[in-house]
């Protein structure tokens, strides 16, 4: 049987799909296109758009719940064990952007610190 959807098919080709921006994938699909390749990033997450995502931007110090927006100790521990070992500190400011440790948990082999944040966007 003939394929009824040629011109879709030729359209959503790509010759390499590069899963995740970050660092190593964003150089990836950074290079592939330069050699001239069709490029397919795929990214988990929600678009992060300019201003309207950032509900805490414009909070005073005295909105926070907790002094000067930081979490405490007890609450960073329980909720972001791993990313905190990087030795940057969640805030109330920041940690909407960031994934919890403890909803999304993952086994290490060897020690591996990370942070982890669901999203997308970035410059236009």
């Amino acid at each position: 049987m003939a394929n009824l959807n040629g011109r879709a098919r030729r359209k959503n080709t790509y010759d390499a799909i590069v899963v995740g921006s970050g660092m190593t994938g964003g150089i990836a699909a950074k290079e592939l296109t330069e050699k001239g390749l069709k490029v397919l990033v795929l990214e988990r997450g929600r678009m992060v758009r300019h201003l309207e995502d950032y509900p805490t931007a414009t909070l005073d110090p005295w909105q926070t719940k907790y002094p000067r927006g930081q979490l405490p100790p007890e609450e960073l521990e329980a909720r972001y064990k791993v990313q905190r070992r990087t030795g940057y500190t969640m805030t109330e400011y920041t940690q909407h952007f960031f994934v919890r440790d403890d909803t999304n948990p993952y086994t290490e082999t060897n020690r591996f610190d990370w942070i982890r944040g669901y999203h997308v966007g970035g410059a236009p």
